[in-house]
């Protein structure tokens, strides 16, 4: 189920670039906030699932794939973090990688700009938004929630 225009803008939005470490863009309209989860998939999901009650979350989105390199056990742990995301008691949708990472290299190479989103060369810098370092995790949750706005 598709969110409406109207709708997007009520809601409380929890973005998501799920794996190994987990991305997170929190957003109500008014408040933003980034977030990274570093754990297995059973304990991801049960943060995200305190996550979403904590903030009052109606709306999920996630990175979605359906392409593993290789069939290891971090692969098999992703689709089932994956399908576990699907039965949480919100709306959720989600945006294919491949436009996600496509949008990220585009950032990267300038030929697009989002206002306060800047890549920053050297030690120490990296991915900030709003002066505020940002990993490539929660960057591409952020870019996740971006897509979806278009949609």
């Amino acid at each position: 189920m598709n969110l409406n225009i109207v709708d997007r803008m009520r809601n409380k939005i929890l973005s998501l670039d799920p794996g190994g470490k987990t991305g997170l863009y929190f957003t109500d309209g008014k408040e933003e906030e980034f977030l990274e989860i570093n754990k297995p998939w059973k304990e991801t999901h049960e943060d995200i699932k305190e996550l979403v009650k904590e903030k009052g979350i109606n709306a999920l989105i996630f990175e979605d794939t359906n392409y593993i390199h290789k069939r290891t056990r971090d692969g098999l742990n992703l689709f089932r973090l994956l399908g576990a995301l699907e039965c949480l008691e919100v709306k959720v949708n989600s945006v294919n990688v491949l436009r996600v990472k496509e949008l990220t290299k585009k950032l990267l190479k300038g030929t697009i700009k989002i206002e306060n989103l800047e890549y920053k060369k050297g030690r120490g810098k990296g991915w900030m938004f709003k002066g505020k370092r940002v990993s490539i995790h929660q960057l591409e949750a952020y870019l996740v929630y971006r897509l979806f706005k278009k949609l």
